[in-house]
């Protein structure tokens, strides 16, 4: 069973100025797995056995990131996510939300 997240930044204008080259930022973080498309990127740990589930996909929407998790998350994906949100915020910072808009922390 898969879980998802809203990565919400706190200055939307800043993200949606940034939207379009985000992706491309996560492409050097250890556990990119792939794009699809402009506004898609998925994240799996590189030790998963091969045929593995990938864990997690981002949809980069108009005001924040959609996150699901397909999959229990491992250590290194879960240090990717801190990059993720740092890099989502820019310097006006950003949260993660569950889809009871509690916080949740990776």
């Amino acid at each position: 069973m898969g879980y998802e997240y809203d990565a919400i930044p706190n200055d939307v204008d800043d993200y949606r100025r940034r939207r379009d080259t985000l992706p491309l930022e996560f492409e050097s973080l250890p556990t990119f797995s792939r794009s699809v498309g402009v506004h898609e990127v998925w994240l799996s740990d590189p030790q998963r056995p091969e045929g593995g589930w990938e864990e997690v996909q981002l949809v980069f929407g108009q005001d924040g990131v959609r996150l699901t998790c397909m999959t229990a998350l491992s250590a290194s994906v879960r240090q990717d996510l801190r990059v993720v949100l740092a890099s989502i915020g820019g310097a006006g910072g950003a949260r993660y939300v569950d889809d009871d808009g509690e916080p949740a922390s990776f």
